[in-house]
Parts: structure tokens; C-alpha cells; sequence
């Protein structure tokens, strides 16, 4: 319902924008980000003064690194954290000090690793959640601007898009023609704007300790990832978040309503917990200091709808969805969220395309919110489990290779599609990544040769579509030139070849993954996702097919034919 504009605080700044994003998380962040990055100017709420102290998240898979890459952070955030591929390594002990019981290598050889690097331009790295948040506010473009210590208290819808009043040492105003809720889970403003929560029975309630502390002496030669602790005290798991500098979390779930009680009532010791999951007195444990603690309900939920009834507010990461922890998809999922959401926005606000085509952003990220939510659900109810057995440690041993889906997600990390076949997952293998440049799925990566600089094939749309093609399709140059724009969006094309004057294929991977044939070229949409196979038989028809379709409703066939 479209209202009129409250009467702000006469103290307030009142600030016009295209998109206020309000909640500075990584989700936030990310989306004022990439809207920026395609001209979009935005405003971000945030009710923090600074970043959590609090870890949080921390993984950062293969595919949010691609698009950290995009922002020209990446670099940044592998040097503020850990690669994933120097602790990649699962181990279940009795104590950090104690009798290891199993261990599963993610990464098991250097074939493994250079596989990974087949597949990515980008490998995963561990960095905190905060670490990331830092980042992210200090680079952020001069067209994106954070307002922090304020609180978002109202939207409402106006005849030209939402106003939003939010209160605090320096309360603001904001009118904006669209926003994004990325306030977190227990933001308030999604069901003053009609958008219903709703939840999956909660799994359990964990403990988080994060502390400091030298390891080494425990986990040198066998980095991890993560430590599995099973005792008869503590049954949880050792994070790592960055053992350079001695940081952890100590994860702890309440698995009895006995447990409920030891770790969560008043005057809990969270330091004989750390001693008794790492196996030594605290005297014995170099440096060892607490930060802090929170606990919180494990468990998945969502949204009814993720836009409102006008489709003025859109909710994106925690706002719209949550999982356990277990898989490490929270943050990732919300960041991909708002890389699909914001050149939607951009093609809308520049007048390329109706509004309509935002409807596209839920139909293709709730499939695969919904797939990261069960299978992280099955990934907490099997440690669950195990953390509950007193089965026999050699036959757990033997079956450690059950546990590798919950760690090594290559193919649920790089292989979801936004185009699954009639009763097929959006993820048809969570392990295995298989590259294909079919209709949905990520434009696989590719090494190009550029004027003696080397390129991925996936950074030709950082900031627009690109048109793929190999030696036989020398004509979409002279499309692409007469048809510059796509729904407001730069169309590039790119002439691929094995030894011609422009961009080369270094070693052979573009012609094998992308299969191209004659003048057949892939079109690609701005967040890396394959549009549309353009067959070349009559290629100015066939683009046009796809920019109507896409104009409309977000998704061109799997195939567009026809003739001239």
C-alpha cells in the first residue's frame, strides 16, 4: 500500500538514493557492492557502530571468492585469513591433545588441489565473518555509503518507491525506488512490510566460545579445518579461525536437557570447556584468553515471500533465509543472493527492463536456499548423531568417507542452476563439479590469454552480458557493436580462439567446457550465470529473442532458434 511520507525528526539528514540496503552485514555490504559497481547509487543502514567482534561465519567458498574477485578484494581477503587448501583436513579426536580418531582430507593430493584450481580462478579461504565485513565497509565505491549507530524503525511505500526513517545519535531519513532487507534474522522491518516468516522445527542450541590461543603444539602437522572433540565432557567442535594469530570457536550444541543446563545457566566455566575439549590444564595452554560467548538456536528458516506485495522491498541473505552452520553456506548463500539481485536492479532502474524481471530473483535463489538448507540440515542431524553415539572409533573410522558431503561441496560450491530439468535438484551433484555452459548454470572458468596478461573466462561480465563465441563466430563482434546494451546493461563480445590476435585459450579449457560449434556463441548474464546458447544461424534474431525474453521474465530459453 503506498502511504504518505512520515514527518521526520526535525534533527534528521534526509538523504535521496536509487536502493537503501538496510543491515551492514556481509550480505548488506556485498549488495551496495556490486549495485555500485554497475551505477547504482545506494545507501546502507546499520545499526552496529562497527563490525562484530564475534567471528561468526567462517568459510568463504569458491564461488563467493569469484565474485570478492570481481570487487577487487579477494587478495585482501586471502591475506586476512587462512587458504583453505593449508588446513584442508577434517580430524575427530578425543581431545586436541587427546587420541585422534579419524581424519578426512578435502583436498587429499596435489591432483586434488590443481582440480580445484581447474575449476576456479579463485580457491576457498577461511576468514572470519567480521574480517570480511571490515573489508567490504573500507572499499567500498564512492557511490555506496554506510550509515552507521542508526536503526531502521520504519518503511513505508511512496507513489515513486520507499521511504525509510531510521532513528539514533544521528537520525536519517532515506528515500530510495527500492530496498533491500538484509537486516539478519531478527530484523524487524520484514513483517511491518508483510513479508511472514517462517522456520523448520529448531535443531538444537549451540554454544560459541571464541578465544585465542597457541595450538600449535596439538595441531601442528595435522592443520584442520575443523576438530571433531568427542569426551565425556565436551562434544563439539574446534573452528579454526585464523591459527596465525592464535584465534578460535569453540562450538559446543546441547544434545540432552541436562546439557541445557551445564552450558547455558549462569556462572558456566567457559574455560574448563576449552581445557577439557583441547585435553590440557589452562596453565598449559599459551595465551589463552576468552573474547566472547553467545549462544543462539540452530536451525533453518525463511520467508513466505521474499518480496513485498508491490516488490519495493526485497530480503536477501539471513533476512530471507537461515541454516545451520553446518556446511558453511549461510554467508555465501546471502552474498550470491545479492549478486543475482543487483543487476536486476540496475536493468530495472535504468529502464532496460520491467519490474517484473525482480520476480526472477526469488524464482532462481529460492530453489537453492532451500537446497543449501536441507542439505545442511542433514549435514547437523548426522554429527548430531554422532556426537550422541558411543559407537565402536575404528568402524566410524572405516566409514569416514560418509562424512565427506558434509565437507568437500566442490560441486554444490560451483554446479547449482538457476534451469533444472523437470524434477531434477538445482544441484545434481554436491562432491563432483562437472563445468557445462548450458542454459543456468555458472559460465565455467576458463584461462584466456589477453596481451600477454592472463584473464578468466568468468571476468568478461563484472560488469555487463558477454557474448562467448570461438573462430567461426567473428559475426557476433559486429552484433554486439549494433546492439551495445542489454536491458541498460554493456554487451561485450569475445572471440575465443586457440592462436588468433585477441583473447587466446590458453590451454585448451574454454573449447572443452564450453563446446561451442560453427558461430554458436553462449550469452551470459552479469552474474556469471549462462543465459542463453545462441546457435548463430541467424544471430541478430536470436539475440533479440533472448533480450525480449529476459526483459519480461529474467531467463531466455535454453536454445534460442530461428532465422532472419
Amino acid at each position: 500500500m503506498t502511504t504518505s511520507p512520515p514527518q521526520p525528526p526535525e534533527t534528521a539528514t534526509r538523504v535521496e538514493t536509487d536502493v537503501v540496503v538496510i543491515g551492514g552485514g556481509p550480505t548488506g555490504l556485498a549488495a551496495a557492492h556490486f549495485l555500485a559497481a554497475l551505477g547504482v547509487r545506494t545507501v546502507v543502514l546499520e545499526q552496529r557502530t562497527s563490525p562484530s567482534g564475534h567471528p561468526r561465519a567462517t568459510v568463504i567458498n569458491s564461488r563467493t571468492m569469484e565474485l570478492l574477485r570481481h570487487l577487487g578484494v579477494d587478495a585482501e581477503v586471502r591475506r586476512a585469513g587462512v587458504p583453505l587448501e593449508n588446513t584442508a583436513r577434517i580430524t575427530w579426536c578425543t581431545q586436541l591433545a587427546g587420541t585422534e580418531l579419524a581424519a578426512l582430507d578435502i583436498i587429499a593430493s596435489a591432483d586434488a588441489l590443481m582440480q580445484r584450481a581447474v575449476n576456479s580462478p579463485a580457491l576457498p579461504v577461511i576468514c572470519s565473518q567480521n574480517r570480511v565485513e571490515a573489508l567490504l565497509v573500507d572499499r567500498l565505491p564512492e557511490n555506496a555509503r554506510v550509515i552507521r549507530g542508526v536503526r531502521a524503525e520504519e518503511l513505508i511505500r511512496t507513489p515513486s518507491g520507499v521511504t525509510v526513517t531510521a532513528g539514533g545519535e544521528h537520525p536519517t531519513v532515506v528515500d530510495a525506488r527500492y530496498a533491500v532487507l538484509a537486516e539478519g534474522l531478527h530484523g524487524s522491518l520484514r513483517e511491518a512490510v508483510g513479508l511472514r516468516r517462517t522456520a523448520a522445527p529448531p535443531l538444537g542450541r549451540l554454544l560459541d566460545i571464541h578465544f585465542s590461543a597457541d595450538l600449535s603444539p596439538w595441531t601442528a602437522g595435522r592443520e584442520s579445518a575443523l576438530y571433531w572433540v568427542l569426551n565425556d565432557t565436551v562434544r563439539g567442535v574446534l573452528v579454526t579461525v585464523d591459527p596465525k594469530r592464535g584465534e578460535w570457536l569453540l562450538e559446543i550444541p546441547a544434545l540432552t536437557a541436562d546439557e541445557e543446563h551445564t552450558y547455558f545457566e549462569q556462572g558456566v566455566d567457559h574455560h574448563k570447556l576449552i581445557e577439557a575439549a583441547i585435553g590440557e590444564s589452562g596453565e598449559a595452554i599459551a595465551g589463552l584468553r576468552i573474547h566472547s560467548v553467545r549462544n543462539w538456536v540452530m536451525g533453518s528458516t525463511g520467508l513466505a515471500s521474499w518480496h513485498s506485495a508491490d516488490g519495493r522491498v526485497l530480503a536477501a541473505g539471513d533476512a530471507a533465509h537461515t541454516f545451520p552452520p553446518t556446511g558453511g553456506f549461510g554467508m555465501n548463500t546471502g552474498i550470491q543472493d545479492a549478486h543475482n539481485l543487483a543487476w536486476k536492479l540496475a536493468a530495472v532502474l535504468r529502464g532496460g527492463a520491467s519490474d517484473t524481471l525482480l520476480d526472477s530473483y526469488e524464482r532462481e535463489r529460492r530453489p537453492v536456499a532451500e537446497f543449501n538448507a536441507r542439505h545442511s540440515e542433514r549435514n547437523a542431524l548426522q554429527k548430531r548423531a554422532l556426537l550422541q553415539s558411543d559407537g565402536d572409533p575404528a568402524e566410524f573410522a572405516r566409514n569416514i568417507e560418509e562424512h565427506r558431503p558434509h565437507f568437500d561441496f566442490e560441486g554444490q560450491t560451483l554446479g547449482f542452476t538457476y534451469e533444472p530439468g523437470p524434477g531434477e535438484p538445482v544441484v545434481q551433484d554436491i562432491v563432483t563439479y562437472r563445468p557445462t555452459a548450458r542454459a543456468g548454470h555458472r559460465a565455467p572458468h576458463a584461462w584466456l590469454d589477453q596481451a600477454g596478461d592472463r584473464i578468466s573466462a568468468i571476468d568478461l561480465t563484472r560488469t555487463g552480458f558477454a557474448l562467448l563465441t570461438g573462430a567461426e563466430g567473428a559475426v557476433w563482434e559486429q552484433v554486439a557493436q549494433e546492439t551495445p546494451t542489454v536491458v541498460g546493461l554493456p554487451l561485450t563480445a569475445a572471440v575465443i580462439t586457440s592462436d588468433g590476435p585477441g583473447l587466446r585459450d590458453a590451454d585448451g579449457a574454454f573449447a572443452d567446457t564450453y563446446a561451442l560449434h560453427g558461430p554458436e556463441a553462449v550469452l551470459v548474464r552479469p552474474d556469471g550465470h549462462v543465459l542463453a546458447r545462441l546457435p548463430g544461424r541467424a544471430p541478430r534474431r536470436e539475440l533479440r529473442q533472448a533480450v525480449d525474453r529476459i526483459a519480461h521474465s529474467g531467463l531466455a530459453p535454453a536454445r534460442a532458434e530461428g532465422t532472419s
